[in-house]
């Protein structure tokens, strides 16, 4: 294997092999078979480790508690999607993984997962995510890893993930999501995701839920025998206080209140996350350095996730491509006593561009609406009609850059929405100029 490309392609390969023989509509249950990964990631599974699932925010918790556990740990994390390279989803120290140690790795797992590709049927494949899993694994073996923080994909019980051996999980808010995939129905849905709580796991820590999710995380948590940790109950946020460069809170648990905490990220959310994955750490380290964690969540970065790219003038960047999302950023707008707005929106045309926009609509002074450079996603000017439909001005743009500068010229605070691929494309914009 030679180039990074072929080793991403490995990635997809079986996949999309066996896509023409599958039904997009069936459920993971009659598509997905993480048996095909098991001996292998359980092989590979030589240290500790955390899978981190949810609806939500899985990606944050997860980097949150890889960030708190370097304090003590040599730690590796996985995570996904990427923004900018696919690299960005294997880290160890917060260091991604390079391009020559991502290609030897997937040189040295090839040759297992060949093997188990000759026995399969033509609709049966080799999840990516399995793959991306032995990737991950093999590195943080590689590099010494004392502990694994490891997202999960979108399920737990079809998902490759949980084949890793763990002993902690996490479960962020579990609402109706991917219901074609995990069920109908939010029931369904959380006896999905609970299948990350194994026989091995030790301790599971949870975020707010429904009632009805919570009480299924405690029926699996007691069947499994695990120690479980609630939001609500064992810890939780107080105090939150907003600010342009971010927020502070105070986190409190059953062992411990730690005060003044700033993070530079906003979202009431991330404050949560960040309480969940405190929880969870004081029960893996044996004390948690209240100087060293303040400095540690200081040094949080997570690309478009209520990201501030500038506190004056006020930039804000976010991948929101729903409704969900754009409540969650309006939140945080109104926290900082922002009146007015620029809203750079940037969501294909099959997405719920319109349902962000109404959401922006009443603190925007002006909706810019723009496209990625993805050509795989459909952008076009049809989107204008139709917030007009809705009451809605908008101005279309050809290209963030172009959206960007003449936001601009409004003198007043910017918001970048949008897909992943926006995000990227903000990554590479000198947004000073």
């Amino acid at each position: 294997m030679q180039s990074r490309k072929e080793a991403e392609d490995y990635i997809y390969a079986s996949y999309l092999e066996a896509e023409k023989y599958l039904n997009f509509s069936d459920k993971d249950a009659l598509k997905r078979h993480p048996e095909n990964t098991k001996d292998i990631l359980q092989k590979l599974s030589k240290k500790p480790a955390i899978t981190v699932t949810g609806s939500k925010g899985k990606g944050s918790v997860a980097y949150m508690i890889a960030k708190i556990l370097q304090t003590e740990f040599n730690v590796g994390l996985m995570t996904s999607p990427h923004i900018s390279d696919f690299c960005e989803r294997f880290r160890f120290n917060n260091e991604q993984i390079p391009v020559e140690d991502f290609i030897k790795c997937i040189e040295k797992i090839k040759p297992h997962f060949d093997e188990i590709e000759k026995t399969l049927l033509p609709s049966e494949y080799i999840s990516p995510i399995g793959l991306q899993a032995a990737v991950a694994l093999t590195y943080f073996n590689n590099k010494k890893a004392d502990i694994n923080v490891i997202e999960h994909g979108k399920g737990a019980k079809y998902d490759d993930v949980t084949n890793i051996i763990h002993q902690y999980a996490v479960i962020n808010t579990i609402f109706l999501e991917h219901t074609r995939e995990l069920g109908k129905n939010l029931e369904e849905i959380a006896k999905d995701k609970v299948c990350t709580i194994t026989d091995d796991v030790k301790i599971v820590a949870t975020a707010e839920q429904n009632p009805e999710v919570m009480n299924i995380i405690r029926k699996q948590a007691n069947e499994k025998k695990c120690k479980l940790l609630e939001y609500g109950k064992d810890f939780k946020t107080e105090n939150i206080k907003f600010s342009k460069s971010g927020m502070v809170f105070d986190v409190i648990t059953t062992q411990n209140k730690y005060k003044g905490l700033k993070i530079p990220l906003l979202g009431i959310h991330q404050a949560k996350n960040c309480a969940l994955a405190i929880a969870l750490c004081e029960h893996i380290l044996s004390y948690i350095d209240v100087i060293k964690l303040k400095a540690c969540l200081l040094q949080l970065i997570w690309p478009g996730r209520q990201e501030i790219i500038s506190s004056e003038p006020f930039m804000m960047l976010d991948a929101s491509i729903n409704r969900i999302n754009a409540e969650s950023v309006k939140k945080s707008i109104n926290e900082l006593n922002i009146s007015k707005i620029v809203s750079i929106i940037g969501i294909p045309d099959d997405k719920d561009f319109s349902g962000v926009a109404e959401v922006m609509s009443d603190i925007s002074a002006k909706i810019i609406l723009t496209r990625s450079s993805n050509h795989h996603y459909i952008f076009t000017e049809k989107q204008v009609d139709k917030l007009k439909q809705k009451n809605i001005e908008a101005i279309y743009t050809n290209s963030l850059p172009e959206a960007v500068n003449l936001a601009q010229k409004y003198n007043l605070p910017i918001v970048i929405l949008g897909t992943t691929s926006l995000i990227s494309d903000a990554k590479i914009i000198n947004f000073s100029s």
